[in-house]
């Protein structure tokens, strides 16, 4: 399995493509388009011709940043490939900032998936010092 994680290559039908393949809703061309558009970066997997995976991180730029998707195809799950865009987003999120500076990266796990982002040194909340993750939702 030859995967290279890229930045920058992640096209809107490319990311509905991948929410479909994962069970997702599907969100409007240009919502998507605007999304991508808006991020710091995106990073995707790719096999061949094939995207398989991708992460979208948003946030100021300065010290605070947002995971806020991690998609991998079903089929190509359990290979290394989501901690491989977890880990690489890390790296490249720490180029943002200076030397010395502190950087939180912040996420919220599909239920049950506490433990995958664990491995990779994130702190479920709440813990202490730190409160519950938090989300206003609304329609």
């Amino acid at each position: 399995m030859d995967i290279s994680i890229r930045e920058g290559i992640l096209t809107p039908d490319t990311f509905a493509g991948l929410r479909m393949a994962c069970g997702m809703p599907e969100l409007e061309s240009d919502l998507v388009g605007r999304a991508i558009a808006s991020s710091l970066f995106t990073l995707s997997a790719v096999s061949g011709p094939r995207t398989v995976g991708m992460v979208r991180v948003v946030g100021d730029g300065a010290f605070v940043f947002l995971i806020y998707d991690l998609l991998v195809v079903p089929l190509w799950r359990r290979r290394g490939i989501g901690s491989r865009l977890v880990e690489e987003a890390i790296t490249r999120a720490k180029r943002y900032v200076p030397p010395g500076r502190a950087l939180v990266i912040s996420l919220f796990s599909v239920e049950g998936r506490e433990g995958f982002y664990a491995r990779l040194g994130f702190t479920e909340l709440p813990a202490q010092g730190l409160g519950a993750g938090m989300q206003y939702f609304c329609l």
